[in-house]
């Protein structure tokens, strides 16, 4: 039985505690379910707090080729109001941060095992019993949850809203797109929904699309339908997207996103995307996976259960979520996106004070670079964590 975590997903989350707990001197066993890098339904902005903690992680969007973002746009129909962000941003790929961080994880010490799908996940007395497709099962005393928009079956994350539908796709942008485009990112409000755009490396550029699932079936349940529609409300993103050539075989999606979920205190440590869903409009879902894994390992070292951590982090993590939940339903309002286009004009500093508000509230902490692990000593406690 391992001592030491074990933790179901590779992602930022996933990483951020694998690295935390490997500096520290021990060897957290890691499961990922691809067997390489892939893309993933999220915005890829990287917000300051993002690209801190990445930086603290040893990892580096500039040095990536990340796209710098210092202003922000926002569109509905015909009108269309910019200002600047009130701190730096990057455009980078989930496909090229995750293998970073994933290589990381791996340098500092800590067990990584692609191509390992979790199939069921039980308490049996003072361990957790993970079965793995094709493998033999697996105990360890902790386990970390940060399987990210998708659940683990018996442990759904509890929610009673509406989920919303999240789409998206890479594009290159003909010559005059990718100019107005260059530096920023842009939200087009539409009936319904909202979607980003903005460069990531390589040329490349991300769309994005959160949608009520009302919303998406009125629009005929496909992309197609959806950014024909998005379209015909907005000129500029027709425009925008003339002349565009998709990169992906066909778009990505994900239903029932539980926007403003936070997860109930229990006996595992839920990280990301299973600790809390922000929506994607403020774009601090990244800061947020990668401050979840590294405090959630932190707690493991404090010898703090998972209840524990669970209630800071929610407590942490309230003020913005409530904020952010705000601007969300606002977001999809049609009284509010009509008025949206000229209150930012008018008030420019608004939107500047809505990104400042829905940031994490506590400064990053650059986790401890500890001695390498001896294979040799017996890593963890006498008794599981969630236990005591």
């Amino acid at each position: 039985m391992r001592r030491d975590p074990l933790i179901i997903g590779g992602g930022p989350a996933g990483c951020a505690a694998a690295i935390t707990l490997a500096r520290a001197g021990h060897r957290p066993t890691l499961l990922e379910r691809t067997t390489g890098p892939t893309d993933k339904v999220c915005g890829d902005f990287l917000s300051l707090d993002t690209i801190l903690h990445a930086r603290s992680f040893r990892v580096d969007p500039a040095a990536l080729g990340a796209a710098p973002i210092g202003r922000v746009r926002l569109i509905h129909r015909d009108r269309v109001a910019e200002t600047e962000l009130p701190f730096p941003a990057f455009g980078l790929s989930r496909r090229t941060l995750d293998a970073a961080l994933l290589n990381r994880a791996r340098d500092a010490g800590a067990i990584v095992r692609t191509g390992q799908t979790v199939r069921r996940l039980t308490r049996d007395g003072d361990a957790w019993t993970i079965e793995i497709a094709g493998q033999d099962a697996m105990s360890a005393e902790t386990v970390f949850l940060a399987t990210g928009k998708h659940d683990l079956r018996g442990h759904a994350r509890v929610w009673t809203g509406q989920g919303a539908v999240g789409l998206k796709t890479y594009l290159t942008l003909a010559p005059e797109s990718a100019r107005k485009l260059e530096g920023a990112t842009e939200l087009t409000l539409f009936p319904g929904g909202y979607a980003g755009m903005q460069c990531v490396e390589n040329g490349r550029v991300v769309l994005c699309i959160a949608v009520q699932q009302t919303a998406f079936l009125r629009y005929g349940g496909a992309w197609t339908g959806l950014t024909e529609a998005i379209g015909r409300h907005s000129p500029r993103f027709a425009a925008m997207l003339s002349g565009s050539h998709p990169l992906l075989h066909r778009p990505l999606a994900v239903a029932g996103v539980p926007y403003g979920y936070q997860a109930r205190p229990g006996g595992l440590f839920r990280l990301g995307d299973q600790a809390a869903v922000i929506p994607s409009l403020t774009g601090d879902g990244m800061a947020i996976a990668l401050h979840s894994g590294q405090h959630a390992a932190e707690a493991w070292l404090a010898n703090q259960v998972a209840s524990t951590y669970q209630r800071t982090l929610a407590l942490t993590l309230a003020p913005q979520m409530r904020l952010a939940g705000w601007l969300h339903r606002a977001g999809i309002s049609a009284v509010v996106q009509a008025a949206s286009v000229p209150l930012m004009r008018f008030f420019p500093a608004l939107p500047r004070l809505a990104a400042t508000r829905t940031r994490l509230p506590n400064p990053i902490r650059p986790t401890p670079i500890g001695p390498p692990p001896d294979p040799s000593r017996p890593s963890g406690r006498s008794s599981p964590h969630w236990a005591r």
